[in-house]
């Protein structure tokens, strides 16, 4: 009886941390796996990126169902649907019309804009590769970066590259002109300003959250609640300063 206890308290005390993670401080062990590779592609290809820590912020918001799921920052997290599929830590997506036909293609689109970059990744590879995952997803960040370059403070500029990442580029223009024709808006500022001109469907899609809903929430889960702790505990001053310094 009393080995039968202890065993039961040993297993109450190692599984624990599974259960009771502080989401304010926790960051998946499987995101250190690729922390030097993500610092040496962020170096590499856009060193100017004013936050180094938005990019594992957003990997775990499009990864992780949970903090402790199995796919949390996995390159095989997949969200597949009849006219969708996103793939990978960056959830790299092509969606299709309702008769079958091609919507989009991010992965050929990107391949086909860089291809000295991305010549080896393809949809029959893609989870295989995190390599190139993750250089997609940073060209892809630093594309919307500069096409919204008309946002002057490099951080607030940031906010609405998360918007056009997860509702696309057009919706963000939209956006900033609906804001700065209206009354006391700046459309330079992403929270309580242009957040608040959502143009997107307002039509129910999953979990009882239109397109609207998911767009806002994205930026508010990866700038106010992932991305304060990616900054305590991920990239640091010094790593991001002797990457910099070894390149």
């Amino acid at each position: 009886m009393v080995k039968k206890l202890l065993t039961l308290i040993t297993i109450f005390f190692l599984a624990k941390p599974v259960y009771s993670v502080n989401h304010k401080d926790y960051i998946p062990p499987k995101a250190y796996q690729y922390k030097n590779i993500l610092l040496n592609e962020i170096t590499t290809i856009f060193p100017e990126l004013p936050e180094y820590n938005y990019v594992p912020s957003l990997i775990e918001h499009e990864s992780c169902i949970s903090l402790t799921h199995s796919r949390c920052w996995s390159p095989t997290s997949q969200l597949k649907t009849e006219r969708e599929e996103g793939a990978g830590l960056f959830q790299i997506t092509r969606a299709y019309y309702s008769d079958g036909t091609l919507r989009f293609d991010t992965l050929q689109a990107m391949r086909d804009r860089y291809k000295d970059y991305l010549r080896e990744l393809s949809w029959k590879n893609v989870y295989q590769r995190p390599d190139l995952q993750i250089r997609l997803g940073i060209l892809l960040i630093k594309d919307l970066y500069y096409k919204l370059a008309m946002i002057e403070d490099e951080y607030e500029r940031l906010k609405f590259v998360d918007s056009a990442y997860n509702g696309g580029l057009k919706w963000t223009y939209n956006e900033r002109r609906a804001c700065s024709l209206a009354r006391n808006c700046n459309e330079n500022i992403w929270f309580d300003n242009v957040e608040k001109y959502c143009l997107k469907s307002k039509k129910i899609l999953y979990g009882r959250r239109s397109a609207c809903d998911i767009n806002r929430d994205h930026t508010k889960d990866v700038f106010l609640y992932r991305l304060p702790k990616y900054k305590l505990y991920y990239f640091t001053k010094e790593d991001i300063k002797n990457a910099l310094n070894a390149r």
